[in-house]
């Protein structure tokens, strides 16, 4: 009987977990359809000021890995990873990760990878089309979450 009882609760307490990382990690808060079409994320002030303090460095080091393709020179391309890669996750504000949705933190987490995985090939061994190529494919996220997406704050 205790062990029934035992394997009920653990049971329960699964699901319990579950539901809880799905409710912090995927789900986000304030989520809801903008006039737009667009999913109209609910943050704080302080939270969105972050955000697009972000997207405004994320644009900087476009431009730097741009200006390092068009001069065929790794050197501004190298110095990405420290203003946008995955380093800056640890600096974001308590509470923002909780109320973004899966997909804007799928995209979110994939662009810092790709400042990362730039700045590397310019250290390693720069390649002039394959750094092309992966800032194509970061300004792709960055077009897809802007379409996708709208911030407001409370």
């Amino acid at each position: 009987m205790k062990k029934k009882l035992i394997y009920i609760l653990l049971f329960v307490s699964l699901i319990i977990n579950i539901t809880l990382i799905y409710k912090f990690f995927y789900q986000g808060e304030s989520v809801k359809l903008s006039s737009d079409g667009r999913t109209e994320i609910k943050m704080s002030k302080e939270n969105r000021d972050f955000v697009m303090a972000e997207m405004r460095g994320f644009l900087e080091s476009v431009q730097k890995i741009n200006e390092g393709i068009a001069k065929n020179d790794p050197n501004p391309i190298a110095s990405v990873g420290q203003q946008s890669g995955t380093c800056k996750v640890d600096v974001v504000p308590q509470g923002l990760v909780k109320s973004l949705p899966l997909g804007f933190k799928q995209m979110g987490f994939d662009t810092h990878e790709l400042f990362d995985v730039m700045s590397k090939m310019a250290k390693e061994k720069y390649d002039r089309q394959q750094t092309q190529e992966k800032l194509n494919q970061l300004l792709n996220n960055c077009v897809a979450c802007h379409k996708t997406y709208k911030i407001t704050s409370e």
